[in-house]
């Protein structure tokens, strides 16, 4: 599989990307998402997890479409 790193860290400087969601990909695999809550210079918190900002990707997304059943 050819892939690009997906790090995206210029905007965490924006403080428009609070409150964004964002998908956390590791090792090309998706392993969480949800809004930002908080970061510093090693990690990003995303609903209550911590993510390595030097291991993981981050990408500002549209949250995902949910069906709830009435």
């Amino acid at each position: 599989m050819n892939s690009n790193n997906l790090q995206f860290d210029v905007h965490f400087d924006n403080a428009l990307f609070f409150g964004q969601y964002v998908m956390v990909i590791r090792n090309e695999k998706y392993t969480g998402g949800g809004l930002l809550e908080k970061y510093d210079q090693e990690y990003v918190w995303i609903r209550g997890k911590k993510h390595s900002r030097a291991l993981c990707s981050f990408i500002q997304m549209p949250p995902p479409d949910v069906d709830f059943p009435n």
